[in-house]
């Protein structure tokens, strides 16, 4: 049966109550200056702080958090729930001392045990996922809460190449600004790696130095120089790691590939890193850090600082609506002039703007539960027939993905063209010519446009990805830049 948008509304109500390198050392370098005119690279460091089987894990979380204060850097470590209460287990008051001037942010309650959040959601019901996601969620980030004692999640990781939207739409009701990761499907064609998609901020990690690099014998080597060139030329970039494989040569969820193969509580432990690789690693982040603040081009920052930043979101009012017409007709994407709105953005306020509302100020965005459907042939719809389907149009979550006007049943760009065309000419009817629905996703998301995570590296052979990459392309209308 499909969701209905006022009980996914209802839902909403709930959930708002809830609270190894090239180089043996990293070499000084040449300082470079920006090109003039042109702002920093900005720099955030966030860190997958995942192992809840081995206490060994627990020593390199402190480490790097300690080595990261040392330098004045303040980092985000996206945690799973469950090694919050792990670290509560074993006593280990020092790791959580050593967070304590870092951010903390949520990577699910349980990461890659099965079923994993992403395989859990792959089901039509949106609102049982929904549900399911809220549960477990509310039970994993309690226990970061209590261990680490902050109040604020400021970020959001899905496991491995995780990225559905039930898990995206609720960490953003509840107040978690920021999602990291992505592995690649937020690649988008501008490389700018700070975008917005199902009403969270998005830091890519496809712009990155991965900082297991550093390790020695790590099987990934770099050159710190040219990756630092080409991370300059980017507008905010998302260097990350796991901080468990300083002392493990392999992930420490290499048991939960494929399936739960052993006994809740009863997990092998991955192999041991050489404790002298280890100390290597902690002397080469050190200096690369050092390296970093020292680069003229770089500006490193956090989350709290970004969102800080942010600008004002900018109303839409009837003056704005030929040039988002003219920019949508040429290119059926994010508006980027004369400010940053997302396809939704422009819908809502055709809505409102056709009921007579004065303007759109823009907030929360929702894509589609189902692909939209448009016509088939050229249809003749009214600018009254519009009004009237806007007064009636439930917009308060996902929109809907076909719209009776005058009796026929028209897409939701359809009615969006048509309504745009209405708003600034005047015309007492449209013709509404066949068109794509979605978008132009193809272009600026074009790993996102072909995933299908079925039968890829974290997920187990039952699961069938029947919903969730689907769901995630029918969000493009959420897309927008910061």
């Amino acid at each position: 049966m499909k969701t209905t948008v006022n009980k996914i509304g209802m839902l909403f109500c709930i959930v708002a109550g809830l609270v190894g390198v090239a180089h043996a050392e990293i070499n000084p370098g040449t300082v470079v200056s920006p090109p003039q005119g042109e702002g920093k690279t900005k720099v955030v460091f966030f860190f997958d702080t995942e192992d809840f089987i081995q206490p060994r894990s627990a020593d390199a979380i402190r480490d790097i958090a300690n080595i990261l204060s040392e330098e004045g850097v303040r980092g985000h470590f996206a945690m799973i729930g469950y090694l919050g209460k792990k670290l509560v287990d074993w006593r280990r008051m020092d790791v959580l001392d050593a967070l304590k001037p870092h951010f903390v942010g949520t990577q699910t309650l349980y990461h890659s045990l099965h079923p994993n959040i992403t395989e859990a959601t792959d089901i039509e019901d949106f609102d049982a996922a929904y549900l399911y996601a809220m549960d477990e969620e509310s039970r994993g980030i309690g226990m970061l809460q209590a261990a680490t004692g902050k109040e604020k999640m400021w970020c959001s990781v899905l496991p491995g190449n995780g990225n559905t939207i039930v898990a995206m739409y609720l960490y953003a009701d509840l107040g978690i600004p920021f999602f990291g990761g992505g592995t690649g499907m937020y690649e988008d064609v501008s490389n700018c790696g700070d975008i917005w998609y199902c009403n969270q901020r998005h830091l890519t990690y496809a712009y990155s130095l991965q900082l297991e690099k550093l390790i020695p014998n790590y099987p990934e080597s770099c050159d710190v120089d040219k990756e630092l060139d080409q991370l300059s030329k980017q507008k905010v970039v998302t260097l990350y790691m796991h901080p468990h494989m300083v002392v493990c040569t392999k992930h420490w969820d290499w048991v939960f590939y494929g399936g739960n193969k052993y006994e809740f509580g009863k997990w092998p432990y991955a192999p041991a890193r050489d404790p002298a690789d280890t100390e290597v690693f902690y002397s080469r982040l050190r200096a690369f850090v050092r390296r970093l603040k020292s680069d003229s081009r770089f500006e490193i920052t956090d989350c709290p600082a970004l969102y800080a930043a942010q600008r004002p979101r900018r109303a839409i009012e009837l003056a704005d609506i030929p040039a988002i017409r003219r920019l949508l007709l040429k290119d059926f994407g994010p508006v980027r002039a004369p400010a940053e709105w997302c396809i939704a953005d422009c819908f809502l306020a055709a809505v409102r703007l056709l009921k007579g509302e004065p303007q759109h100020v823009p907030g929360k965005v929702y894509g589609f539960l189902y692909a939209p459907e448009g016509v088939k042939t050229p249809v003749r719809v009214t600018a009254a027939g519009l009004r009237k389907a806007a007064a009636k149009m439930d917009v308060s979550r996902f929109l809907p993905t076909s719209i009776e006007v005058d009796g026929i049943k028209i897409g939701p760009a359809d009615f969006l063209f048509a309504a745009l065309e209405v708003l600034e000419t005047g015309v007492d009817a449209v013709v509404v010519e066949p068109r794509d629905q979605l978008g132009n996703i193809s272009h600026y998301l074009p790993k996102m446009a072909t995933v299908n995570f079925r039968g890829t590296w974290i997920y187990c052979d039952d699961y069938k990805d029947e919903w969730t990459s689907n769901r995630l392309r029918w969000q493009f209308w959420t897309f927008r830049y910061e």
